[in-house]
């Protein structure tokens, strides 16, 4: 006899897997892996479950809709990201619908949860934490029944294409900078570790490698997690504790704004006191008193890109091997807020 409680949900629960999973097995269409598939159908068998037409229907269409998940849409460089995306989705006549994770890695799960249960074609994604409960949901949908892109995020999982900025070599880069103006009593005010671990990683790096090559042994590193009210608070903090700083590379402009604030508070001048770069290029930075050297990231191009590989990907047209993966560079502009030590 059937169980009325038992349902396409409840099947996916106990057999560890998304519902989409279980309704390809029901529709018993590809792209499962046959011990997926055995395990699914063993649980069904199990439950004597027997599917209404409405499961029988979940993965049969595509909706045209795909799903985006960005850190902060308050901040520019995402705005721009997005603009980038939605312009290449229109012009594919696909929808879009959009999800913030605000920088919370248990937030971008929940982001990712609602777009399959929402039935989306395919994910498109930036940024991202490296924790292992994510990886495995991503790795699980992605080998099983949903495409995704990722943006800024490394995964080791080949069906999953990646576009990521060099942000060994901005760190890198943007150190050297200063360095080469004479500084020597550098600080770096660093993003955030868990929810974009892979990008704020990489730039400590670089600016751990360009002291290193310079012969500079102090590295005097504070955490602004990617937040313009942080970096101010940590800006003042980090003044107050290494007054002998000369120059702050903070991994993105927002911080970078919010440590000119600071600077300006604590009666000190930017670039004659204290000489400041930061990352991505928003126009933003271009704005301020003084506009403010950056190392300037294609977001909108980005955006384009990645939504433009995940339609392709979604209709066939490129194949699911690390060779499609893409590296953005980033340009240095050379603004008002750096200055050459004399």
């Amino acid at each position: 006899m059937k169980n009325k409680n038992i349902d396409i949900y409840k099947i996916a629960e106990l057999a560890g897997v998304s519902k989409s999973t279980v309704s390809r097995v029901i529709n018993d269409k590809a792209g499962v892996k046959a011990s997926t598939r055995e395990k699914v159908a063993q649980v069904i068998k199990d439950l004597n479950y027997k599917p209404n037409s409405s499961a029988k229907g979940l993965a049969s269409k595509k909706t045209h809709t795909i799903g985006l998940v960005i850190s902060d849409i308050t901040d520019p460089f995402f705005a721009m990201f997005v603009k980038g995306a939605e312009k290449k989705a229109m012009e594919a006549n696909y929808n879009m619908m959009l999800a913030n994770s605000h920088w919370v890695v248990e937030e971008e799960l929940k982001c990712i949860q609602m777009f399959e249960e929402g039935r989306v074609d395919g994910i498109l994604m930036i940024s991202g934490g490296s924790e292992e409960k994510l990886d495995n949901y991503l790795d699980n949908l992605a080998s099983n029944n949903l495409d995704i892109v990722v943006v800024d995020r490394k995964i080791k999982n080949e069906n999953i294409p990646k576009l990521n900025s060099d942000n060994f070599d901005a760190g890198y880069r943007a150190t050297k900078y200063l360095i080469d103006l004479g500084h020597t009593k550098i600080a770096h005010i660093k993003g955030e570790d868990i929810a974009s671990s892979h990008a704020s990683r990489d730039r400590v790096a670089g600016y751990e490698k360009a002291l290193s090559e310079a012969g500079i042994k102090e590295k005097i590193i504070y955490p602004g997690f990617f937040a313009r009210k942080k970096a101010y608070q940590v800006t003042k903090k980090l003044i107050t504790e290494h007054s002998e700083v000369t120059a702050i590379f903070y991994s993105s402009d927002m911080m970078a704004i919010g440590g000119l604030k600071a600077l300006k508070n604590m009666g000190l001048r930017v670039p004659e006191d204290i000489s400041i770069i930061g990352i991505d290029g928003i126009e933003m930075s271009a704005l301020m008193d003084p506009p403010i050297t950056t190392l300037s990231q294609p977001a909108f191009e980005m955006g384009y890109q990645g939504m433009e590989k995940l339609i392709n990907k979604l209709e066939n047209e490129i194949n699911n091997s690390h060779s499609e993966d893409l590296i953005f560079q980033m340009e240095l502009i050379e603004r008002a807020s750096t200055k050459k030590l004399n």
